[in-house]
């Protein structure tokens, strides 16, 4: 029998339902998306000594760079541990498969961006486990609020000890602008975090509340938008169960200290030692890199996350051709161990990225006016749901 495995490296969504200008705009979306990434792109490489830089990489300590990935990885797995402790109050999950929905997931993100990843977690978690996707992207989406959060105080309470050094006035200027701007995110974060447990703890009122106010939208968007405060609201039990968010917040905070890690290893590989870049250093930059990583391009990010590493890196004293190898290594560092094992499971399964969205969409169209399924049925029954997937996947083999 003839093994045929098709991946998809768009982000585009073909369905009965939608029509050719759905398709157009996502066409739009994606070429302005490469268009941003080869202007930042050339913004990064355009002034480089591209020799320097291959000379730069090749001295890199690849011992350190080895324990920089191997913390890389050990992030998934405390992802996954997070995720089935949010996941708890729904379903017993196997530990194997949210491994694996996360690391497809974050390949997912380094093709599609993050809109892609929050799609496809739930879906390859729907394949292995009988919990429909639309049970799940509550609990997704919890977890992305948690990450930005802890970034930002990670990022804020480090710039309040973080002591930065410059004979140039601008640069001390540009220093003094980033410390309020980190102070002033991290009094939006705890604003924020309040906002959502009061919300959370008056779900109802607050839900009817805004779906009155919402009466002269689309009857379509209206619905999306109740729909998604609707899964939000599910997801923020966790806000108001101690125990639960107790675990919940040491996962996290034990993940961002080997994001950290990750940064200090990669650093440290290139020769760069504590007395030019403290671990302090090595948070301010990836904060930043992080904030460059908003910019939704292909690849992770690619040249937005490339720029904003290597302005740090430079701003806190490192060569240009040296910061520009950081980059791009602690880039491939990020996103290279998810992406080549979220590519070995797809294989493996025989899917491809196409049908994940199919399987990840389908909930998306509930009524926020209807009944939600359980968590553990859908309309034709989780097994049946299940069988369905499958099958899917059996078919691509045939």
């Amino acid at each position: 029998m003839h093994l045929q495995t098709r991946i998809s490296f768009s982000c585009i969504y073909y369905s009965k339902d939608e029509d050719r200008p759905e398709t157009v705009r996502g066409k739009l979306k994606t070429i302005s998306g490469l268009a941003i990434g080869a202007l930042f792109i050339y913004w990064f490489a355009h002034k480089l000594e591209w020799r320097s830089v291959w000379l730069e990489v090749r001295e890199a300590d690849w011992r350190l760079l080895g324990l920089a990935v191997a913390s890389q990885i050990l992030t998934y797995v405390i992802r996954s541990l997070r995720w089935k402790t949010l996941l708890a109050p729904l379903a017993r999950t196997s530990f194997k498969a949210l491994l694996r929905a996360t690391v497809v997931g974050f390949t997912a993100l380094f093709l599609m961006g993050r809109a892609g990843e929050m799609i496809i977690r739930p879906a390859v978690l729907s394949i292995k486990e009988k919990i429909p996707p639309s049970a799940t992207y509550a609990t997704v989406i919890i977890d992305r609020i948690l990450d930005m959060v802890m970034v930002v105080i990670f990022f804020a309470v480090n710039l309040v000890f973080f002591e930065y050094v410059s004979g140039d006035v601008d640069a001390m200027h540009l220093f003094g602008v980033i410390r309020i701007t980190g102070v002033l995110l991290l009094g939006v974060s705890a604003a924020g975090i309040y906002g959502l447990s009061v919300f959370r703890s008056r779900r109802q009122g607050a839900l009817s509340f805004v779906d009155g106010r919402l009466q002269w939208l689309p009857a379509r968007i209206s619905k999306a938008v109740m729909s998604l405060l609707t899964t939000i609201s599910e997801g923020l039990s966790v806000f108001h169960d101690s125990r639960a968010l107790t675990v919940t917040l040491g996962y996290t905070v034990a993940l961002w200290i080997l994001v950290v890690a990750t940064h200090v290893l990669v650093i440290r590989a290139f020769g760069v030692s504590a007395a030019e870049i403290p671990v302090s250093g090595a948070v301010f930059v990836m904060g930043l890199s992080l904030l460059g990583s908003v910019i939704p391009t292909p690849g992770g990010s690619t040249g937005p996350f490339h720029k904003a590493a290597a302005a740090s890196l430079a701003f806190l004293g490192m060569g240009h051709n040296k910061a520009a190898s950081v980059a791009i290594i602690l880039h491939l560092v990020i996103f290279a161990p998810a992406t080549l094992l979220g590519f070995f499971y797809v294989i493996k399964d025989g899917l491809s990225f196409a049908r994940l969205m199919r399987i990840g969409k389908q909930p998306l169209s509930l009524d926020i006016g209807a009944p939600r399924p359980a968590p553990a049925m859908t309309e034709v029954g989780a097994a049946s749901f299940v069988d369905a997937k499958k099958g899917e996947a059996v078919a691509a083999r045939g």
